[in-house]
Formats: C-alpha cells, sequence, structure tokens
C-alpha cells in the first residue's frame, strides 16, 4: 500500500475502527478490504459508502497468484477467496484473544482418502465408491458449512495434495479442503509432541509446566512446522498495514499460503522416506526372528527402539523445561515403559508403532506420514476417520489406553454418530 494515511481508533474489544476525518464512527469505520489480481490494488470499504484505494502489498501478489479476489471482513472474523477459475470460498480467523473459538463444536480429522471422497462427492459422484458413501459425504460438507462439525486441515493434507500430479484433481481437492476445513488446522504434530514432553518432564520434577496449546485451531501458520514456515511465509506485517489489522492480516495470508500449496501447478515434490523404511523394516524383521522371546520381551525391545528415536526430543524438552541431566534419566527410567505417558498424541504413536512393530507387517513410505498425524488427531480430536488398515492398528492402541477418541473406517459411520449425538 502507497497510502497510510488512515487513521484508528481501538475499541474495547480489541478491534480497530477506521476514519477518513468524519465525525461518525458508526458511519466511517472500514468494513471490508479487497485485493484484485487484475490490478494488484487493495481498496478500503468505509461503512459509510467510501471507497479508498491503496497499491497492493507484494505479500499478497507473491503467495496470491491462484487468486483473482481475497476480501477480508474484519469484524466479521472472515476471508472469501475467489479463484482464477472462479470458485470461491471462505475462511474464519480468531483474535488475538481467542485463536481456537471450538465453542464445544465436535472435530473431526479425515485421512486424505476421506477428503478425496468429498471432493469426488461434489465434482464426480459416479467415482464414489457407495450410495451410503455419497450421501455420508454430502451431508459432512453440508455440517461442515454450517458450523456444526469442525474439519481440520494438516500439514500432511498440504503435502499429499500438493504433490499430486493431476491438476485438474489437485484443484478439486484443494478447493474442497480449504472450503470445508474454513481455516480450521490441526497444529503441526512436531510441535504438540515437543509441548506434551515439556509439559510430562516438568511436572515429574515439579516445576511449572505450561499446558499443550490448542491442537485445533484458526491460529495463523498453526499446521506448519516453524523450520519448514520461515521459507513460505513472511513473518513481518508489512508497515502500510494499520497495527490493528496486524493479526486480520497474518491470519488470512496464512489461508492463501495454504492454498498456493494446494492449488500450485507445479506438483510438490514429497520426501523420501527410504532410508527410514529401510531402518523400521529390518528392526521389525529382527524383533519377528526373536522366536525364544516372550511377546512381553519384545515389546520391550520396541520400546526402546521407540525410545532412541525420541531422543533427541526427550533432552530438547527437558532442556526448555528445565531439567537436570539426573531429572530427565529419572523421568526416563520410571515412565517411559509405562502404557500411558500423561501425552495422548506420544503415547498413541508408541502404542500404535510398537503393535506394528510387532505384527511383523510390512512397512511402506507412507506408514510414518498415516501414523504421526492420525495418532496426533487421535489424541485431541473427538472423530478421526482413515483407511480400514490403520484405522484397525489405530484401534488397539485407543482400546489399550481409554483414549476418548472415536474411530471411524467410513464417512457414513461418522456422519451417523454425529447425527445420533
Amino acid at each position: 500500500m502507497d497510502e497510510t494515511s488512515v487513521p484508528t481508533t481501538h475499541t474495547d474489544d480489541g478491534a480497530s475502527e477506521a476514519t477518513s476525518g468524519g465525525d461518525s464512527k458508526t458511519s466511517d469505520f472500514i468494513e471490508a478490504f479487497q485485493w484484485r489480481a487484475d490490478d494488484n490494488m487493495v481498496a478500503l470499504r468505509f461503512r459509510s459508502g467510501l471507497v479508498r484505494g491503496f497499491s497492493g502489498d507484494a505479500s499478497f501478489a507473491t503467495h496470491a497468484k491462484d487468486f483473482a479476489v481475497v476480501e477480508v471482513h474484519p469484524w466479521r472474523r472472515n476471508v472469501f477467496f475467489k479463484t482464477t477459475r472462479g470458485d470461491g470460498f471462505s475462511s474464519k480467523f480468531g483474535s488475538r484473544f481467542n485463536s481456537s473459538p471450538v465453542h464445544g463444536r465436535p472435530v473431526v480429522y479425515l485421512d486424505q482418502n476421506q477428503w478425496s471422497t468429498l471432493s469426488k462427492s461434489v465434482n464426480a459422484p459416479w467415482r464414489v465408491r457407495s450410495g451410503d458413501e455419497l450421501q455420508a459425504a454430502r451431508r459432512l460438507i453440508g455440517m461442515a458449512s454450517s458450523g456444526k462439525v469442525i474439519l481440520p486441515l494438516s500439514a500432511a493434507h498440504l503435502g499429499e495434495t500438493g504433490s499430486w500430479g493431476n491438476d485438474d484433481g489437485r484443484y478439486e481437492l484443494a478447493v474442497a479442503i480449504m472450503s470445508c476445513s474454513g481455516g480450521w488446522q490441526m497444529r503441526d504434530p512436531l510441535q504438540v509432541r515437543a509441548a506434551e514432553f515439556r509439559r510430562v518432564l516438568a511436572l515429574s520434577s515439579g516445576k511449572p509446566a505450561a499446558p499443550v496449546p490448542d491442537v485445533f485451531t484458526l491460529e495463523p501458520y498453526a499446521a506448519l512446522d516453524p523450520a519448514a514456515r520461515e521459507g513460505s511465509s513472511p513473518h513481518e506485517v508489512p508497515a502500510e498495514v494499520p497495527a490493528e489489522w496486524g493479526y486480520a492480516y497474518t491470519a488470512s495470508l496464512s489461508n492463501i499460503v495454504y492454498a498456493s500449496m494446494m492449488l500450485d501447478q507445479e506438483a510438490t515434490p514429497r520426501g523420501d522416506m527410504a532410508a527410514w523404511v529401510q531402518r523400521v523394516q529390518k528392526f521389525s524383521a529382527w524383533l519377528s526372528e526373536q522366536a525364544d522371546r516372550s511377546k512381553q520381551q519384545r515389546r520391550r525391545s520396541a520400546e526402546v527402539f521407540m525410545f532412541s528415536d525420541a531422543t533427541r526430543e526427550i533432552a530438547r524438552a527437558s532442556f526448555d523445561a528445565g531439567l537436570t541431566p539426573s531429572e530427565m534419566s529419572a523421568w526416563i527410567r520410571s515412565t517411559w515403559h509405562l502404557p500411558e505417558l500423561g501425552a495422548p498424541a506420544i503415547s498413541l504413536f508408541r502404542a500404535t508403532m510398537i503393535d506394528k512393530m510387532l505384527g511383523s507387517g510390512r512397512w511402506e513410505g507412507n506408514d510414518l506420514t498415516d501414523l504421526f498425524y492420525l495418532c496426533t488427531a487421535a489424541g485431541y480430536a473427538d472423530h478421526v476417520v482413515g483407511e480400514r488398515r490403520t484405522i484397525g492398528l489405530l484401534q488397539q492402541s485407543v482400546r489399550r489406553l481409554r483414549a476418548p477418541v472415536e474411530l471411524h473406517r467410513t464417512l457414513a459411520s461418522v456422519v451417523n454418530a454425529l447425527e445420533q449425538r
């Protein structure tokens, strides 16, 4: 923006009102601002009807290349997007004081294949595997659109969608995810695990323990690991944006970044998991050969393997929580072997990984992603829907740890549960 002369006044609820020199705050505060791709202009619309234009900010132009219009309504905490193909969808954002206004609504985490079914139900209904699933998909879309349920996106959805080489299919899936998630995200699992480790370690030594931040949230960029976030999103609000609008600007731009990651016609390459698969497969094969050892003994060996995988995380969390090396060692000796660690995401992931190792199954590249995200979701969501094999494996851990989440293999199952509720 080239012009910054719009004065603002602060209101009691933390929002801002902007005036253009008139006497009436009611008639002159800014009602919305809109960015248009055709001229890279931002227009401010006042309640009085006055419209003022500014040259667009480079950050929006860079990330919003797939959009024709982005319109932000700060008072309604809503962003409307219109793509260059003419499709539109909206995203909500929270406030600086409440970034996760769940308000008791059920949170339903969908695996990627379930998001695909939602997309097909709109764009290619004949490809949905059954009439029950088609009907359930449409009902779930209706629930999400009306705000009755929360369907969060995650970094796994961003990565898997962005890596798909079918341009039309990727576009349709991206629009479905952005439309139905409505700005809601699952926090990056690495950040959830780090917070869980800090908390349980601090509590074990009687130190102050911060709560785990909201796992399902409207917080800008929550789905992305901060290390990955550095290269994909600006952290500083441009000086041209009024300070009171900083949060709305950042929240709007985070949604643009998510959509751009999925809509980009140049498919995002996926990471190579070959080394991880080889390592876990080798250990699982060794474990299955230990016929002279009891299942409990083999389980303890798997626990040691999982501890080796988490060593760096535990050491970092211990340092951040202010534990001494002896306090950290005491926690490891007294707690790591317990089924439940007081950390839902970590406990479920560890238990499910160990069950798969003991089952001598074949490991594939997407197993880590599936289990990492589904176990984090199962630790905090009300419902998780995934493919049959993974849900069956996770069900064992959920039952053993008495986690309150409901697991489903079909959309019809979760919709039925939601409607009964």
